[in-house]
Parts: structure tokens; C-alpha cells; sequence
């Protein structure tokens, strides 16, 4: 399938206009139900089928506690892998339970959140959310989630201090087991060079995105992309000769143009 192809199959609906790195626009529908079109569902398919033979569907150290999750996802912004996971070992061995992080103890966990990146900002953010669980649930915790529907949840998390849609959807995706995409930015970066109709920033195309992915595919999707974002579709120089998608990528022939 070519990337006007993928135009063509996403036309008609009432989405705003989705701007790729091809510069070309494309719409989808409103309904989440792009991913229904059969020659893009075919494409997107395929991409996953690839991405899953090459990388195997790795699940990136995320937890299946989903209030372990989100404290997961908010040490690993804009800090290393090796030392967001490190200081988030520490924190499971000194707080067995996030309900033991209170009074005296705030100050040991500043302490071992300190070597990580915004180590204040994430703190503050997550003692935030822990009084805010503990006022909504008696204990912090967040396993009644479990029994809400989708949009339910995702509202409750974005509800929580300083949790945006994708940290959310993060959360219902790998600890909840929903059918939902987080775009961060090598998903995005993967989608809009395989042709998807997105948004220049990963933010807000988290449902721009999402509709266009058939639910079943998008847990492999976005591990997948993620890794593949990290190895070969590097933001710049990315190695397209050995992209498992260069068959079927119109980036490599197109996108290297408008990026000059």
C-alpha cells in the first residue's frame, strides 16, 4: 500500500487534517473506527506482523500493577533507562506499599528520586497523586480502575496532577490490558513515516492515531514501534536498509526529502 493509498482510505470522514512528514494531509473519522477501512487495516496489519517477527512484542520493564505503572512512567520522563529503572527498584525496596510514603518518609523518597531528570517536579507530582488517591480511595491505590470502562478510567487518571492521555493510556494498556495506543514519540515518529494521518506532535495525536489502528494490534503496535523507534527509525539518520518495514515504508523514497 502506498502512502496515497492510505490518503485515499482515510478520506471522507470529519477529523481534523493530520499532517505526516511527507507534508501531505489525510483525514480520519471521528467514530475511532478508521482502522475499519480494509485496505488500511491490511497495511497496518502488515506493519505489525513485521515489527512482531523482528522485535517480539517486548513489554519494556512496564508493571502490571497499574498504580506501580504510572510511578514507572513518570520516573522515566526525560531520564535514562538505566537510572529511571535503578531509582525505581530503590523506591519498591523502601516502599513496599506507596501508602508507606508519608510524613517523615517524604523526605527519603526526594532523596532517591533525586538523581533522575525533574527529580523535584516528579516528587511533588507524585505525592500529588498519592493524597489524591488516598482521598478519593481511602489508600493509594488503583486497582478500582479495574472495574471501570475505558473512557471512565482514562478520565480518572487525566484527572490525576500533571497525567496527560498518553501516560494514561499507558497505565489502561500494559496494567489494565486495554485496547488503547499511547503515542509517545517514537510511536508517533513511526506512524507518521509509515503514512498515518497525525498531528506534528505526539500529544496531540494520541486519538488521531489510536483510530486508525485496529484494537487487537495496537499493544504491538506500540511496543513494537517503540523499539524499533530506538533501534533503526532513529529521528535523524535513521538505518532504512535495515528497517524490516523498507518494503512497505514510503519514508526512505519520500520522507528524507521533505525533511532537508
Amino acid at each position: 500500500m502506498t502512502h496515497r493509498d492510505l490518503a485515499l482510505a482515510s478520506r471522507g470522514n470529519s477529523f481534523p487534517a493530520g499532517v505526516g512528514s511527507l507534508g501531505v494531509t489525510a483525514r480520519v473519522g471521528t467514530r475511532a473506527e478508521a482502522w475499519r477501512r480494509p485496505r488500511l487495516r491490511s497495511a497496518v496489519a502488515r506493519w505489525c506482523r513485521l515489527l512482531s517477527q523482528r522485535y517480539g512484542n517486548p513489554r519494556h520493564g512496564n508493571r502490571s500493577n497499574p498504580l506501580d505503572e504510572l510511578v514507572y512512567i513518570i520516573l522515566s520522563t526525560r531520564t535514562g533507562e538505566a537510572v529511571f529503572c535503578g531509582i525505581y527498584r530503590k523506591l519498591k525496596k523502601e516502599f513496599p506499599s506507596w501508602d508507606d510514603v508519608r510524613g517523615r518518609s517524604v523526605a527519603e523518597f526526594h532523596r532517591i528520586l533525586a538523581p533522575g531528570g525533574l527529580s523535584s517536579l516528579k516528587a511533588y507530582q507524585l505525592l500529588a497523586i498519592f493524597s489524591a488517591l488516598r482521598a478519593e480511595f481511602g489508600r493509594a491505590t488503583l486497582a478500582p480502575l479495574r472495574a471501570m470502562p475505558d473512557g471512565e478510567a482514562e478520565g480518572f487518571l487525566t484527572s490525576l496532577p500533571g497525567v496527560g492521555k498518553k501516560v494514561a493510556k499507558c497505565v489502561l494498556m500494559y496494567s489494565l490490558g486495554r485496547q488503547v495506543l499511547p503515542v509517545d514519540v517514537h510511536t508517533h515518529r513511526v506512524a507518521v513515516r509509515l503514512g498515518l494521518a497525525a498531528k506534528r506532535r505526539p500529544d496531540t495525536s494520541q486519538d488521531l492515531i489510536e483510530a486508525q489502528v485496529p484494537p487487537e494490534l495496537r499493544y504491538g503496535f506500540h511496543v513494537n514501534a517503540v523499539a524499533h523507534g530506538r533501534a533503526v527509525c532513529l529521528p535523524s539518520k535513521p538505518m532504512c536498509g535495515a528497517c524490516v518495514l523498507r518494503e512497505c515504508c514510503p519514508y526512505p523514497k519520500n520522507g528524507k526529502r521533505s525533511e532537508r
